[in-house]
């Protein structure tokens, strides 16, 4: 008898194993994520108000800008177990970045009006991540040595992340210029913008002023040291962007002129890829 029971145990026992693994098997599945993870970023001089955490997934970074400075968001990834200390680290030395950082876009500058913002999404996997500012001040230090630098943890999500907002324009960036497929008119637009490479590219978008024209905005930045009345106001666009990487904007645009600037340090010689002829104007109608 008491083998009988024995056996029943057994069995039952064996039941409930594969029960609870059927179980734990289920609730691994992921989830379709059924809305972007919304990260409003504050900036002001000098740092950053964000959350120090977000699950992974498809992120909508959303970036106010109380000032009183012009100010952007970049976002970078730190793999192979680094941390923001090893990247304030890194970026005290000239050079190439090091091969564990990543530029992955988010919003580009926007003016310092506490109204005005700019929205940028990305898709993040679990990781360190960073937000910087590289926005010099006019004595040419970027924001992120005066505590524009926050770290971001991304935590692991059982989802399986949106795609994505559909653009209807897309912008290439390449050595040096803009192509845009599509057409920019008044109104708000969905707007992916890829990096062609073969090196790191912006995009910043600014509404000139009347009578002004995109090289105006380069020489105010590279030659003014934003000292004096600016050209154009930034509305936003896309921070760095590794070669082959690419993101996703929506901007709303006005009739009138725009520019869309490159400000990155050339690889060769260290000019403004602006100054190798990667500006635009366009005009929204």
């Amino acid at each position: 008898m008491s083998s009988s029971w024995s056996r029943m145990g057994s069995l039952g026992l064996t039941a409930a194993l594969v029960l609870a693994a059927g179980c734990a098997k289920k609730e691994a599945e992921p989830v379709p994520q059924t809305a972007p993870n919304h990260v409003v970023v504050t900036a002001a001089d000098f740092a950053f108000q964000a959350p120090d955490s977000i699950p992974a997934g498809l992120a909508m970074f959303h970036l106010v800008n109380k000032g009183p400075s012009i100010h952007h968001l970049q976002l970078v990834q730190m793999d192979s177990g680094k941390t923001l200390a090893d990247l304030m680290t890194a970026l005290k030395n000239p050079g190439p970045p090091p091969a564990w950082l990543h530029f992955i876009g988010g919003p580009n500058a926007v003016a310092p009006t506490g109204v005005d913002t700019a929205v940028a999404y990305a898709t993040l996997a679990a990781g360190n991540y960073a937000l910087l500012c590289f926005v010099p001040d006019t004595s040419g230090r970027p924001h992120f040595m005066l505590g524009m630098a926050r770290a971001l943890t991304v935590t692991a999500a059982n989802v399986t992340p949106m795609m994505e907002p559909h653009p209807d324009v897309v912008i290439h960036m390449k050595d040096y210029d803009y192509t845009i497929m599509g057409k920019l008119t008044a109104g708000t637009h969905t707007i992916r913008v890829v990096n062609d490479g073969p090196q790191m590219h912006e995009l910043v978008l600014a509404a000139l002023a009347p009578r002004k024209k995109a090289m105006d905005l380069v020489n105010f930045v590279v030659t003014a040291h934003m000292k004096g009345m600016p050209p154009a106001k930034p509305i936003g666009g896309v921070a760095t962007l590794d070669p082959r990487g690419q993101a996703t904007i929506t901007v709303t645009l006005a009739k009138g002129n725009y520019a869309l600037v490159c400000f990155l340090p050339d690889a060769k010689d260290g000019k403004e890829h602006a100054l190798h002829g990667m500006v635009k104007d366009i005009t929204v109608d």
